[in-house]
Parts: C-alpha cells; structure tokens; sequence
C-alpha cells in the first residue's frame, strides 16, 4: 500500500511540475512578475525555471535509480523558488492571474508538503 501511494503522489508531482514547466512558456508574464524588477534577465530566468520543473518533472517518471536524486533535486528546487513567493506575497504588486491579498500568503506554507512529498515520494520503495 505505501508503494502504490507514493507511487500516486511522485505522478501527481510529475503532472504538477509539467503544467507548472508549461506554464512558464505560455503564460511567462506571471513568473516574471514574481521577480523584483532588479532581478536582471527575469525572462530568462523564468525560461529556465520552468525548464528545470519539465526536467525535475521527467525524472520523476524517469528511471528508477534516477528518483531519489530527482526528489532531493526537486526539494532544493522548491527552497529555491521560496523567495519568489515570498516576494509576490509581501509585496502585493499585481500578478496576473494570482489574487492579491490572503491567497499569497496561504500558499506559502504548501511549500512544505511539497518539499515533503518530492522527498518520501522518491525514496527507495517506490515503483
């Protein structure tokens, strides 16, 4: 049963991080306003983060031995990007597509099970 269950939870993190990755391409406006306008190369930066959530995505499905450093990978990924969130929160600038206000704020702590997630859904035990 855990097997299946964390099976479950690593596709569902490799279907988020695919969207997400996708995401960056269609829709680049809203990543690149989460950045602070001193950041230089935002657009770039969001190119290259939504490659590495397509990249982190794949190796989730990917082989077998590539999973658990996939999951330690997509945990750092998720501190990583942390900051940017926090940004988009304190800062309130508008965002499209993500309402100002309390929603910013509640979605700080998911970052957490997220982090969670991606590490027990990858560790060895898993198909």
């Amino acid at each position: 049963m855990s097997a299946t269950l964390q099976n479950v939870v690593r596709i569902g993190l490799a279907l988020f991080m695919t969207v997400a990755g996708v995401a960056h391409f269609i829709s680049p406006r809203s990543y690149v306003q989460h950045l602070p306008e001193s950041v230089p190369f935002r657009g770039e930066l969001v190119a290259i983060t939504g490659l590495m959530e397509l990249v982190l995505a794949a190796g989730l499905v990917g082989p077998r031995r590539f999973r658990g450093v996939t999951g330690v990978a997509l945990a750092a990924f998720f501190v990583l990007v942390f900051p940017a969130n926090v940004y988009a929160a304190v800062s309130q600038v508008p965002i499209d597509g993500v309402p100002t206000g309390w929603l910013r704020w509640a979605r700080l702590p998911l970052q957490l099970p997220l982090i969670a997630a991606s590490l027990w859904s990858t560790r060895r035990g898993g198909r």
